[in-house]
C-alpha cells in the first residue's frame, strides 16, 4: 500500500508543480508526512540500508549549504540589518526548503517510484500549463506567457527542462518497447517545447545545445561504434518535429516578439555591449553582475539572504560618498546632497526603495539597486552568502553531476535512466542560472530540490 501510495503522491507532484498554482507543495507536505509515518512504524522494516560514502558527503554539504544561510540571517554586516524578525523569516524560507524535504530523500532512497507514472505525471502538467499559456498569449495578447505561474522566465526554464526529461523518457519507453507511452511522450515533449517559445526565454534555450552534446558524449561513454540512442527513431522524429512546430509558431504574430528579443540578444553580444539599445536585459544584468561583485568586495561574508538590494544600495552609498563625481538617483531624482549631508548609512538604506549610481552628467549606469537579486545564482550568492557559500553552491551542483555520472553506465536501466535525467537536471539549471537568480523562485526551489533528491535516491535504491 505505501508503495501505490508514494506513487501516486510523487504522480500528483508532478501534475500540480505545474498545473494547480501550488508549486506542488501539498503533495510535497503529504510526502513529508509519509516518510514521518514510515519512520515512526517500527514494523515498516522496508530497504533500510546503510548510506553510501556519496550520499553522506551529499547530505552534508545540503546540511551546510543550509546552516551557512541560517547564520547569515541570524548575522548581517552593520547597517544591513534586517528591520524586523518577519523579513528574516521570510529571507530564510526559500533555503529552509533544503532541510524541510530532506527526509523526502530517505523515503525514496526506500521505494522504488515508477518511471513511467512519474513521466505521465510531468506529461499532464505540461499540457495544463501550456494551454493557459496559449490562452495568455492568444486571447489576452501577452507577450510573454506565463502559464499560470508568477513569471513568464519560471515557465519557460521549467518548460525546458521538463522536454528534455521528457525526451529522455520517451527514447526510454520508445527502446522498451512502450510504444504508446513513446507517443504521447513525444507530443508532450513537443507542447513544452512549444511552451518554451511562447515565454520567449532565450537564456534557456541553451540548455537544448547541451541536450545534444550530452546525446554524443552518452553514445561515446556507451560505446564509440553505438549510435543506437544518438541516432535513433524517436530522437530523429522529436528533431524533425521540433522544426515544424517552430515553422508554425514562425507564422504566427507572436514569433515577431521571439525575432525582436532574441536580435536584441545577438546584437549586444556581437557589439560586446556596446549597442545602442541601452534598455536590453541583457545590459541591465551586467549592471546588476558588477553590482554584485562590489557587494562581495565590500562584505566577504555576505549581506545575508534575500538581502542583496539593501547590499546593492550600500555599496551606492560608499561609493559615492568616496568620489564625488558620482551622480545617485532615485528613479531620476538626484540625492547626492541629501546622501553627503547625512552620515546614518542605515537610515539612507530604509528611506529609499531603490537607488543607482551614475557616471559623471548620467554617462552610464555604475552600480544598481533596483533588483532584490543578482539575476546569476552564483553571483547572487556571493553577494549574500560570501565566498563559503560560492563554493558550497558550486559543490552542490558540481557532486551531483559525478553520481549521476558514475551510474550513467549502469547495468540497471532505470538507475542509468535517472543518471541523464540528473546530469540534464543539474547542467539546465546550473546554465538557467548564469542569467537569473533561480533560487529567488519558489517554484524552482521546489521542482530543482525535488527532483535531485528522488533521482539520487532511486540511482541508491536501485543499484544497492
Amino acid at each position: 500500500f505505501l508503495l501505490i501510495w508514494i506513487n501516486f503522491l510523487v504522480f500528483v507532484f508532478s501534475v500540480s508543480v505545474f498545473a494547480l498554482g501550488n508549486h506542488g507543495g501539498e503533495a510535497a507536505i503529504i510526502l513529508l508526512l509519509t516518510m514521518i509515518y514510515v519512520y515512526i512504524n517500527k514494523n515498516e522494516t522496508h530497504s533500510k540500508y546503510p548510506l553510501s560514502k556519496n550520499e553522506i558527503i551529499f547530505i552534508t554539504s545540503v546540511i551546510l549549504f543550509w546552516l551557512l544561510n541560517l547564520l547569515n540571517t541570524i548575522f548581517q554586516p552593520n547597517d544591513l540589518e534586517y528591520e524586523n524578525l518577519r523579513i528574516a523569516i521570510s529571507a530564510m524560507d526559500n533555503p529552509m526548503r533544503w532541510l524541510l524535504m530532506l527526509p523526502l530523500y530517505f523515503l525514496f532512497r526506500r521505494y522504488k517510484v515508477d518511471w513511467k507514472l512519474l513521466s505521465i505525471g510531468l506529461s499532464l502538467g505540461v499540457f495544463i500549463s501550456v494551454g493557459i499559456a496559449s490562452y495568455e498569449v492568444y486571447f489576452l495578447n501577452y507577450s510573454r506567457a506565463t502559464g499560470g505561474f508568477n513569471h513568464g522566465i519560471t515557465f519557460g526554464q521549467l518548460m525546458v527542462v521538463t522536454d528534455l526529461l521528457l525526451w529522455v523518457f520517451m527514447v526510454f519507453a520508445w527502446h522498451k518497447n512502450h510504444k504508446i507511452l513513446a507517443t504521447l511522450l513525444l507530443i508532450t515533449s513537443l507542447v513544452a517545447f512549444y511552451g518554451s517559445l511562447l515565454s520567449v526565454t532565450r537564456g534557456a534555450w541553451l540548455a537544448y545545445a547541451f541536450m545534444i552534446l550530452s546525446f554524443i558524449v552518452y553514445t561515446i561513454k556507451q560505446s564509440i561504434f553505438n549510435k543506437n540512442y544518438l541516432f535513433s527513431k524517436p530522437n530523429l522524429l522529436r528533431i524533425f518535429c521540433a522544426f515544424i512546430v517552430f515553422f508554425l509558431v514562425s507564422q504566427t504574430e507572436h514569433y515577431n516578439t521571439i525575432k525582436a528579443r532574441t536580435m536584441n540578444s545577438i546584437e549586444f553580444v556581437t557589439t560586446m555591449g556596446k549597442s545602442n539599445n541601452i534598455l536590453s536585459s541583457e545590459r541591465i544584468r551586467f549592471d546588476i553582475y558588477r553590482t554584485a561583485l562590489k557587494i562581495s568586495s565590500h562584505f566577504p561574508f555576505g549581506v545575508g539572504p534575500d538581502n542583496f538590494q539593501n547590499g546593492a544600495k550600500a555599496v551606492i552609498i560608499l561609493d559615492a560618498l568616496n568620489n564625488s563625481e558620482i551622480q545617485v538617483n532615485n528613479f531620476k531624482v538626484l540625492l547626492n546632497n541629501d546622501l553627503l549631508n547625512n552620515d546614518n548609512l542605515k537610515s539612507d538604506i530604509n528611506k529609499y526603495k531603490s537607488l543607482q549610481s551614475h557616471y559623471p552628467n548620467m554617462g552610464g549606469v555604475r552600480y544598481t539597486a533596483r533588483w532584490d537579486h543578482a539575476h546569476n545564482e552564483w553571483l547572487n550568492v556571493l553577494a549574500e552568502n560570501g565566498v563559503a557559500g560560492l563554493v558550497l553552491l558550486t559543490f552542490l551542483f558540481a557532486f551531483p553531476i559525478k553520481i549521476f555520472w558514475q551510474n550513467l553506465s549502469h547495468q540497471n536501466e532505470v538507475a542509468g535512466l535517472y543518471s541523464y535525467c540528473g546530469i540534464l537536471l543539474v547542467v539546465s539549471f546550473a546554465l538557467f542560472a548564469q542569467t537569473e537568480s533561480i533560487f529567488a523562485s519558489h517554484t524552482i526551489v521546489i521542482f530543482f530540490i525535488f527532483f535531485l533528491f528522488l533521482f539520487i535516491a532511486q540511482i541508491s535504491r536501485l543499484v544497492k
